[in-house]
């Protein structure tokens, strides 16, 4: 069970890293991703080996990606977490990605409406580029979409 254990913590900790994560954070995802029950930042402490501040700061992260979430358990005083899937998805990775070139594409356009002379062409020149990648990941989406079915 142990190497087993530390396949799956090595797996998802060069996920992170190669999606500009700590290590730390793929570490913890793994040790929620693995227990059948939520677990409170002692149980990953105690896991992992690593620092309240470093299980904390990973939680924080995955939790503002959508990869954990906090569970509420009747009786205890503790925040509990438990994983979601997607952490090695591409499809919600990209999804994450286009959701915010999109809100940036969306607040250039606003500024450009409000803008004028050479601001207002500097806004356009940079609004093109985003265009780009929005449409891009508009593309792998619906090919990722296809893919799964």
């Amino acid at each position: 069970m142990e190497e087993v254990k530390r396949a799956v913590i090595e797996l998802f900790s060069e996920i992170a890293k190669i999606h500009g994560l700590n290590k730390s954070v793929g570490g913890v995802y793994a040790i929620l991703y693995l227990s059948d029950k939520p677990l409170c930042i002692a149980d990953i402490m105690d896991e992992l080996g690593i620092s309240k501040g470093n299980v904390s700061m990973a939680l924080n992260k995955l939790e503002e990606l959508g990869f954990v979430r906090k569970v509420w358990i009747k009786g205890k005083r503790r925040n509990y977490y438990e994983a979601m899937d997607g952490f090695s998805s591409y499809k919600d990775i990209v999804k994450k990605k286009h959701d915010v070139i999109t809100k940036t594409y969306e607040k250039l356009k606003e500024l450009e409406q409000k803008s004028e002379g050479e601001e207002k062409e500097f806004i356009k020149r940079k609004i093109k580029g985003i265009e780009r990648m929005k449409k891009v990941s508009e593309k792998v989406l619906e090919l990722l979409n296809k893919l799964e079915g």
